[in-house]
């Protein structure tokens, strides 16, 4: 049976800071929900600042399917999911967190240019561990604003003399996808007390379903789903009301497919005179498939009169001389009502590389040098798909209705004319209608969210068409030849590469008979750097070699220098035409299974009353490069200069913490110096490139910075018994921005302007932006308070109870400003709202957390005693910067006030049994989402209950069963009003099977 030592000297050998002998951890053998909590108790007990930690149950076994789902158990933790998993973590209502990895930093493919931990890339068998950080400690060194989190792998000396094997296999299944998924996992290793090797591996390929319904979101030219205001809905003759708009409503069903790989290897050699050498390798590689497939109900920003509130509240709110009327059910008229099918694949990998040679001699000396290397990338391949069902009457592009103004649309060279077309250019081209077998007025469909879900109906309305007369909307969803592409797409492609070396050296001196125990000093150097793409796939038309970024049937080539089209002369429904240039259109008539797999859809997740559509199957855009130089031949590569750059980041940060104890008083006094050099290359983004929303990169601008930081720090711990202590921390702490944060620069969306008589009517006119980022922004800074109250009433048990207070000295903040950008055509003729980062004035976090880690067995025998509790309670109200609509003081975005968690335990001889119940308040989502910047996107409170169950067969094998998120909550989001509803993301319950086996 294979046994973790947590001692003061392997917890040296991890890289946890512990600067005293009598934090010495007692060995324990990590089996079983009690002795995880056994462990995380002692974890805690021991440590030199505020600090909680987790354990995992057995080899190859945290209590959670992923490291996050097991954090969140920790007091102050909060989490995001993707795709229902556990990824991104904050720490007290703050994303601000630093990862480490046995003690050091540690670079992961999901956070090259971020600082948050993001945990969906790595897999949680390969770990014993964590602990969470909570109070600056100076030897623990880089430390986030409210905690570090240090992730702890196995390790040779972790086992006892001798060969351990471990390992387990599962099948996970999704009650939404149906599938049953792989996951195995193995470790070997050996050691003989000199010298030990080990290696673990894991292997998954599972299939998420994850769903959406609401307003547009994520779609290809859709502008986002940013709202606006509409006073002038049809049928609403009280001037001066203001709706949260909306450019389209979407339902979707998402299958993310995971392949994850996850490899540690280690070795450790003893070499005599005190020295222990150790090499790790850590491995990470995942390949994610997002394969979405829905129905979209949309009017691109063509005018807001396509809904109608027909429930509606008056909110009391006011802005523009107008009231702000909350609505919970809509007539809609779309222009377009389509299929899509959207696929975001990313492909992420990380190494991670660490040399130690510790010195531990038992003399007063002791120390450490340290190498670390980190290499991460992360590669995102976006294909996109639009099956129209309108022939283009109410859109503007069927030529056979064009009533004369502007530039007739839908016109083609002589080859790809067919019946029914008009032709009259000069060289034999021809106006046809694109999809002549669509419907050609807009469909009347009702829009319901006073349900649960979202109830869609109107579907067996009448609607005037090629079908003829009584044919229903869904009667042209059912029938694939009434579909068209109405685009192609790939776009915001990225490609982040970052790389992280450090060098540290650290050393203790012990003092006997004296008040000082010890001195801790220490050096650490790191580069970080960061290189990050983003750009979209231009492809060839016609002979001219013009370019389009959009392959749709709304782009015509008729602007800017590259132009393809001929001379037309001629009559076009009545209207003549002569010696007019028109241009080609890009996309001819293009069925839904020319170049695809067309498959018919009726999962849209939860909502009600959507019947089937015909859509492209996503499995086509697995590789969305390879499909767009397949149908349109060699695309080329055209960066997005706004969102490209590179950060390069130097710190050298040097410590000095003295170690103290006199009676029942203890701690620890110490202050650390970073010293910071910033270099950010921009791209400088110039004019748009014609037929798409990708400017030319002019240039680059280079910034570079210094700045200097002084951190002290106080830990305090007095001991009124041997079971009740009293703890104390002060700190400042610092952390760099996003690296984004400051590489980032000014990038616009545009749309189609389809108003009658506009000058710019049939052209493509800015409609929105961002400026992401600011290098002479500064980077987060704090200083934090802590008192807990700690009693430690048996091995596995403790109550504790600490209040917390984080002032935000220097953060940033997003907000929407009113800026004048020029049109596609270069030309400034309007102001838009630009969503920027500035400078945060400040702002608070402070709070309470109640924490009990009850194990009966510590205080009664027989049944009871097999019980045991681990719950805990945060309450962490914040204040940011900036008013909210109703004048209130913002929230700190992605925070929640009020945090519970609650798992009951039951383990015997032979059986054990976990009950888990997460839950967090409403959060603030983001600042500014709505209605042009004036409203806040608000996430509901949402609570998942998580169960597991194992039996040991023997003493070596173990069968389990475990559930995640078996009530199927789901997440609710909404704008400024808690009933402007926004949309809804749905994640299946998931059952596990498994089997683990240690020898």
């Amino acid at each position: 049976m294979a046994s973790v030592v947590a001692s003061c000297a392997l917890a040296s050998l991890n890289g946890v800071a512990v600067a005293q002998d009598d934090q010495m951890l007692e060995e324990v053998v990590v089996r079983g929900v009690r002795a995880a909590q056994e462990t995380a108790v002692s974890v805690k007990r021991d440590a030199a600042g505020v600090v909680d930690a987790i354990s995992a149950e057995d080899i190859g076994k945290l209590p959670d399917a992923t490291i996050a789902d097991s954090l969140q158990r920790i007091p102050g933790i909060q989490i995001r999911r993707s795709a229902g998993e556990g990824s991104s973590v904050n720490i007290r209502g703050l994303p601000q967190v630093v990862t480490q990895l046995n003690g050091e930093q540690f670079l992961g493919s999901n956070s090259v240019v971020s600082t948050q931990p993001n945990f969906s890339d790595i897999p949680s068998q390969l770990f014993q561990g964590a602990d969470v950080y909570k109070s600056a400690i100076a030897n623990l060194g880089n430390a986030g604003i409210t905690g570090t989190i240090n992730l702890k792998t196995y390790r040779p000396f972790d086992f006892d003399e001798g060969l351990t094997v471990a390992g387990g296999a599962e099948m996970q299944y999704g009650t939404e996808t149906e599938e049953t998924d792989p996951v195995v996992n193995g470790l070997i290793n050996w050691q003989n007390g000199d010298m030990g090797f080990m290696v673990a591996a894991t292997y998954a390929n599972v299939n998420l379903s994850n769903s959406y319904n609401g307003l547009n979101t994520g779609s290809p030219g859709d502008a986002g789903w940013t709202s606006r205001f509409s006073d002038t809905a049809v049928g609403l003759s009280d001037e001066g009301r203001r709706y949260v708009g909306a450019q389209g409503f979407s339902a979707w069903n998402q299958i993310t497919e995971r392949e994850r790989l996850g490899l540690n290897s280690s070795f450790q050699a003893d070499l005599g005179e005190g020295f222990i050498f150790t090499a790790d390798w850590f491995y990470t590689d995942q390949d994610e498939y997002n394969r979405k497939v829905g129905l979209s109900a949309t009017n691109k920003w063509q005018g807001d009169n396509w809904f109608v509130p027909t429930e509606e509240r008056a909110t009391g709110t006011s802005i523009d001389d107008g009231e702000f009327y909350a609505w919970t059910q809509a007539e809609l008229s779309p222009k377009r009502l389509k299929s899509f099918t959207q696929n975001d694949v990313y492909h992420s990998k990380s190494t991670n590389i660490n040399i130690q040679l510790d010195y531990d001699n038992g003399g007063a000396f002791t120390g450490s040098f340290r190498a670390v290397k980190g290499d991460a990338e992360r590669n995102k391949r976006h294909g996109y798909n639009e099956g129209d069902l309108t022939n283009g009457t109410s859109t503007g592009i069927n030529p056979l209705a064009w009533g004369g103004g502007g530039l007739p649309p839908g016109f083609f060279p002589a080859e790809l004319c067919g019946e029914g077309a008009v032709a009259i250019g000069d060289n034999g081209g021809c106006f046809q209608t694109i999809n002549p077998m669509g419907y050609s007025e807009n469909p009347q469909i009702s829009y319901d969210t006073t349900t649960e879900h979202p109830t869609w109906s109107g579907f067996d309305r009448p609607l005037a068409g090629a079908l003829g007369a009584g044919a229903s909307i869904a009667d042209y969803m059912a029938n694939m030849d009434s579909y068209n592409v109405g685009a192609f797409s790939s776009e915001n492609n990225e490609n982040s590469e970052g790389a992280l070396t450090a060098f540290s050296l650290k050393g203790n001196y012990k003092f006997e008979d004296s008040f000082v125990t010890s001195v801790d000093v220490g050096v650490r150097s790191s580069q970080r750097s960061a290189e990050f793409e983003r750009y979209n796939l231009f492809s060839p038309f016609y002979d001219n070699g013009c370019e389009a970024q959009w392959k749709a049937t709304d782009v015509q080539l008729h602007a800017g220098p590259c132009q393809d089209g001929e001379v037309v002369n001629g009559t076009l429904n009545g209207n003549q035409i002569t010696d007019t240039f028109v241009g080609y259109t890009v996309l001819p008539n293009v069925a839904l299974d020319q170049y695809n797999n067309a498959i018919w859809v009726t999962d849209f997740g939860p909502v009600n009353g959507i019947p089937g559509v015909w859509a492209v199957d996503p499995h086509d855009y697995d590789d969305p490069e390879a499909f767009q130089n397949r149908v349109f031949g060699s695309s080329t590569k055209q960066v997005v200069p706004g969102n490209t750059f590179a950060v390069d980041m130097d710190e050298l940060s040097y410590f000095a913490q003295a170690n103290f104890e006199a009676g029942a008083l203890q701690g620890n006094l110490g202050v650390r110096v970073v010293e910071t050099d910033l270099t950010v290359k921009q791209n400088i983004a110039g004019p748009q490139k014609d037929y798409g929303n990708t400017n030319v990169d002019t240039g680059d601008v280079l910034t570079k910075r210094s700045y200097q930081d002084v951190l002290p720090t106080l830990n305090l711990g007095y001991w009124f018994s041997d079971d009740l202590v009293l703890r104390f921390a002060y700190g400042e702490n610092m952390v760099p921005l996003d690296l984004n944060q400051y590489g980032d620069g000014l990038t616009l969306n545009t749309a189609i302007d389809s108003t009658d008589g506009s000058p710019t009517q049939g052209q493509f006119i800015v409609t929105e932006g961002s400026l992401a980022g600011n290098p002479a922004l500064d980077p987060w800074r704090s200083t934090n308070y802590d008192l807990s109250m700690e009693w430690y009433a048996g091995a596995a048990t403790v109550l504790s109870a600490a209040v917390f207070k984080v002032e935000i000295d220097s953060f940033t903040e997003s907000t929407t400003v009113n800026m004048a950008q020029p049109d596609a055509d270069g030309v400034i003729r309007r102001e838009v709202p630009i969503k920027t980062l500035v400078q945060g004035e400040g702002g608070t976090l402070e709070g309470v957390e109640f924490a009990a880690k009850l194990a009966f067995g510590d205080f009664i025998d027989g049944f009871l005693g097999n019980f045991g509790i681990d719950g805990n309670y945060t309450y962490s109200p914040s204040e940011g910067s900036g008013d909210d609509i109703f004048g209130d003081k913002n929230l700190f975005p992605d925070n929640s006030e009020h945090q519970f968690n609650l798992a009951a335990w039951y383990q015997d001889d032979r059986f054990q049994a976990r009950v888990a119940y997460n839950y967090r308040s409403e959060r603030l989502a983001s600042v500014g989402a709505g209605a042009w910047g004036a409203l806040n996107l608000y996430q509901e409170a949402a609570g998942y209950v998580d169960i597991s169950a194992s039996y040991d067969i023997t003493d070596a094998m173990t069968v389990y069963l475990s559930g995640s998120n078996v009530t199927g909550e789901y997440e609710n989001y909404y704008l400024g009003f808690e009933d402007q509803y926004a949309f809804q993301n749905y994640y299946e319950p998931r059952y596990t099977l498994g089997v683990r086996a240690r020898f």
